[in-house]
Formats: C-alpha cells, structure tokens, sequence
C-alpha cells in the first residue's frame, strides 16, 4: 500500500473530506441537497458508522428526495469495502 500510494496524500485527501461543507456558497446545506431533486439519487448508510452515522446520512438523502438504503454490519464505515452481497443487491435495485 505504500509503495502506490504516499502517507502524505492520504492525509490531505482525509483533510479534504473532512473540511468539506456541501452548502457553503450554495444556500446551506438543504438548498444544496434540493438540487439533487430532479435526479434519481441513492444514499447508502451503514448502521454501525460512526464517521457518517446512518441518521445523518438519511436526513441528508430526505433533503435531496433521494432514496436511502441502509447496509447492516458489525464492520462500521469500512462495511462498504466488505459486505460485497448487500452493496450489490442495493445498486442492482438502483440502477437500471
């Protein structure tokens, strides 16, 4: 893993999403979501998440009319990277 991909990187990417605000210069953070409306939309929260708590991630996809599906797991934010069976079954249900 080091040799692909530098520490540093990691650490200005992790900065990057965690300093991230969706609404800023855009209304806030509902206005922002609602202009997803239009566009089929998916969110997916896991139940044991503490980065994105599935609550959050939830309210943010009613602000943007999304659907929201839920992945249930012991393995918290990283359940994406391992419940391969539930990602699947939730995209095969999204995407045409």
């Amino acid at each position: 893993f080091l040799k692909r991909f530098h520490a540093e990187s990691y650490l200005v990417l992790s900065w990057a999403m965690d300093t991230h605000d969706v609404g800023r210069g855009r209304g806030g953070v509902e206005e922002a979501l609602k202009r997803l409306r239009p566009i089929p939309t998916l969110f997916v929260g896991i139940d044991t998440d503490l980065l994105y708590p599935a609550w959050e991630v939830r309210q943010a996809a009613r602000m943007a009319g999304a659907r929201y599906r839920e992945i249930k797991s012991p393995h918290g934010h990283d359940a994406f990277l391992i419940e391969t069976d539930q990602v699947e079954e939730i995209l095969e249900g999204f995407l045409p």
